[in-house]
């Protein structure tokens, strides 16, 4: 019966601890998975404007915005009203592809996992990696921009 009741509370615990606001490490420094959007656009600088998509409520976009110093396209966030900051993703143009690449190995290592899908119109070409906070994928194809997407992660990989 006490080891029920220890494994109900860890579980409890470990709940918990998911529902708090944490750092988003692998993407812009100083934001957190949570945060609400006046706070995100505050640290970031901008005004966020929401992307006119009836599906898409919680989407907003800001176009022509650097990070790190280089420049990116389309810089877009999900907000959910009551979950926060729940994912971005940058759209920038090839010729920095690599430096993005290169610079997120050598902070996270080599990607999880990289594949090549080709679906008969165009190829496409992803890295993953998994940072033990956030996930981020990046997507290489021939239809758009170079794309870097970034949300939290919902496994821990300690656990597996």
């Amino acid at each position: 019966m006490m080891k029920a009741v220890r494994y109900f509370a860890i579980a409890v615990l470990l709940f918990l601890i998911q529902l708090t606001p944490r750092p988003a490490m692998a993407c812009v420094e100083g934001l957190s998975w949570g945060m609400d959007l006046s706070s995100a656009e505050r640290h970031l600088g901008v005004s966020l404007t929401p992307v006119q998509e009836e599906l898409n409520r919680n989407l907003f976009e800001v176009r022509d915005f650097q990070m790190s110093g280089l420049p990116v396209n389309t810089l877009r966030v999900r907000v959910e009203e009551e979950d926060g900051l729940k994912q971005l993703a940058y759209e920038m143009d090839y010729e920095n592809m690599t430096e993005v690449l290169a610079g997120l190995r050598h902070r996270f290592g080599p990607p999880v996992g990289t594949s090549v899908d080709v679906d008969g119109r165009s190829p496409q070409q992803q890295w993953i990696w998994h940072t033990g906070e956030d996930v981020i994928t990046a997507i290489k194809s021939e239809q758009r921009p170079f794309l870097l997407s970034y949300r939290p992660s919902l496994l821990d990989p300690s656990s597996l």
